[in-house]
């Protein structure tokens, strides 16, 4: 019983320390960050192309199937771009946290 009794508060010990070290394992690197600016770096340059070529095809009478097409491109970009800016935030206010 005795060995027992010391198997099971020798468990819980481990899983206590174990449990306060998971936010530690969990931290935000720098070069997290500098990935997600450079992700939204990329998805501002994708939403510029995008916008470009809505410009040339209003200027150059495309038909509304491929307008539709630039709109939801330009739609999409938008939505990375919030996605990604959520991240970063989110990245940044752990890496604040946690340093």
């Amino acid at each position: 019983m005795n060995k027992l009794r010391t198997v099971v508060f020798g468990s819980l010990i481990a899983g206590s320390l174990m449990v306060s070290a998971a936010p530690a394992l969990a931290r935000v690197e720098w070069r997290d960050i500098v990935n997600d600016r450079a992700r939204l770096r990329m998805d501002n340059e994708e939403l510029a192309r995008n916008r470009r070529q809505l410009d040339w095809d209003l200027d150059h009478g495309a038909d509304s199937y491929q307008l539709d097409r630039d709109h939801r491109a330009i739609q999409n970009s938008l939505e990375d771009i919030r996605r990604d800016r959520e991240i970063l935030q989110r990245d940044m206010r752990d890496f604040e946290d946690y340093s």
